[in-house]
């Protein structure tokens, strides 16, 4: 795990200078610096995130054609994976192509988490150690980033200047708001992107499972979280947006091209009728 941070350093080391500049130079408010620093980090991975939207918006869109040959092909799965395979290269879609962002934006938000479970000096020598005592610089810290008093034989005082609302950034948000929140904000955001009924149970299980881990995190974790599911939630929102409207679209071009063709088959009759009474005409006379 320590190499894994090690790698990870440099990412932290760039994400706390923007914390400590925020802090300086926008507001003196900790909770608020983290609110800013997620939008940023978001911004910044606005291309990687437009790449994803992309594949997950072609993903929807072809999900009814993809249920019809899942129906189609149901007792031979071979089949049906050489159909979805050939459906896939037909309309230029790679399934996986939404996985690669998220993978590469995965070192940054592990960075993140990082410099907010346990900050460097780049942080603590601006706003000092989370403890009053100044022990928290350079001690060991348990598995969720918080100094256990019992290995410093004192009781630890926590640092106000990591006060936030309610909070204190370190440590556990003892009314659970945030967890609720945490809990609540993911399930949206998972609902929202939930295209496959078969993955409903995750769903539910997914948000339930986090928030029994999330309760442990220092408060300043959770506020990240929240604002992270938060964004999540608006930029799906207008991916579910974007893929409506280009559905009503394809919905109103095929409707023109219907009844163009029934204006094309109304004239056709009316030269038929048209033919047929020039034609009595003619007996007639």
């Amino acid at each position: 795990m320590s190499y894994i941070y090690q790698i990870l350093s440099p990412i932290q080391d760039v994400l706390e200078h923007i914390i400590i500049f925020l802090y300086n130079n926008v507001i003196g408010n900790y909770g608020i610096v983290i609110i800013l620093l997620t939008i940023i980090v978001r911004l910044i991975l606005v291309p990687l995130t437009i790449t994803q939207t992309k594949s997950m918006a072609r993903m929807q869109k072809i999900q009814p054609e993809l249920k019809e040959l899942q129906k189609k092909y149901k007792d031979d799965k071979q089949k049906l994976q050489q159909e979805t395979m050939e459906f896939y290269k037909k309309n230029n879609v790679n399934p996986l192509a939404g996985c690669l962002p998220l993978l590469l934006q995965l070192p940054v938000f592990f960075a993140l988490f990082q410099a907010l479970r346990n900050p460097s000096e780049i942080v603590t020598n601006v706003l000092g150690s989370f403890n009053l005592y100044g022990v928290a610089n350079g001690l060991k810290t348990g598995l969720m980033g918080f100094v256990n008093s019992a290995d410093i034989g004192i009781t630890g005082v926590a640092n106000p200047k990591y006060n936030f609302l309610w909070l204190n950034l370190n440590e556990r948000d003892p009314y659970y708001i945030l967890v609720i929140l945490m809990v609540a904000t993911m399930f949206v955001s998972m609902k929202m992107t939930n295209t496959d009924p078969k993955q409903s149970k995750i769903m539910y299980i997914m948000p339930v499972a986090f928030g029994f881990i999330s309760f442990q995190f220092p408060s300043g974790i959770l506020v990240y979280w929240v604002t992270t599911n938060i964004w999540s939630i608006g930029q799906q929102w207008i991916v579910n947006k974007i893929v409506t409207r280009e559905k009503i679209k394809r919905e109103l071009e095929e409707k023109s091209g219907e009844s163009q063709e029934e204006e094309q088959i109304s004239e056709e009759e009316k030269k038929i009728i048209r033919r047929k009474l020039k034609k009595k005409k003619k007996k007639r006379k």
